[in-house]
């Protein structure tokens, strides 16, 4: 059973440990896409055996657009090589007790395209584990926004469509879903006030002309009070997802 993850990455060294610590069990590779990290990513990414590392470059008036076109395509690579392709961000794990072997279940039974249950996870402060995050933070809220279609056959799927942040599809090929999906996808974003308002300024320097103009990562531009009451929220309807 051939897994290959595809993420794009930008001064994520604070949480690609735990995506590896997640994840190295399950993937035969991963293709990361940087772009332009000013911290320590790059040199976590290149200490990995698995990881085939490559610059993702921003071209337009949009990074989430450009995120879209470069999420459509990269995982095509894969065809003949996997039998399935997980699309994700850093911070998205995929959770299932033993999900080599669902997946392979799910590959036995013809299904082609999986959709998690999403969940938004929560802490007080940012994690210092040496454990996947899966083992220690295990309350979140869910969020049905985060019901992501991003694992995927790539032999069966020709096309997966993303909308724009990957939470709708409109896959093309042959699609086949299970009638309830039994993964669940972790968001590890809320990770304490201090590290929720650090992440999302980096965030919002990325964001570009036409980003601002369709909303696009609007959250990103959320001053300390609005980003306060969301975590407030998410915390307070959080509850034992694991």
């Amino acid at each position: 059973m051939k897994v290959h993850i595809y993420a794009l990455c930008w001064n994520e060294e604070r949480m690609l440990p735990y995506f590896f610590r997640h994840y190295d069990d399950v993937a035969e590779r991963y293709f990361i896409f940087d772009n332009d990290s000013t911290d320590r990513s790059i040199e976590m990414l290149k200490t990995n055996p698995k990881v085939t590392l490559e610059r993702f470059e921003i071209v337009g008036d949009s990074f989430v657009s450009a995120a879209l076109k470069h999420y459509n395509e990269c995982w095509k690579r894969s065809r003949g090589q996997a039998d399935w392709v997980i699309v994700c961000n850093i911070d998205e794990h995929i959770y299932h007790p033993n999900l080599k072997r669902y997946l392979r279940t799910c590959k036995n039974l013809g299904i082609s395209l999986i959709i998690p249950y999403g969940y938004n996870m929560v802490s007080d402060r940012f994690p210092r584990t040496s454990r996947p995050l899966c083992e220690r933070l295990k309350c979140g809220m869910r969020e049905p926004s985060w019901d992501k279609p991003q694992i995927f056959d790539p032999n069966k799927i020709s096309e997966i469509n993303f909308a724009p942040g990957r939470h709708a599809a409109d896959p093309v090929g042959e699609v086949i879903t299970p009638r309830n999906a039994r993964v669940k996808l972790l968001h590890y974003k809320y990770l304490g006030m201090e590290y929720l308002l650090r992440r999302n300024f980096e965030l919002k320097s990325g964001l570009r002309p036409l980003d601002i103009k369709n909303r696009w990562g609007h959250q990103y531009l959320w001053d300390r009070e609005a980003n306060t009451e969301e975590y407030q929220r998410v915390k307070a309807n959080s509850v034992l997802v694991l």
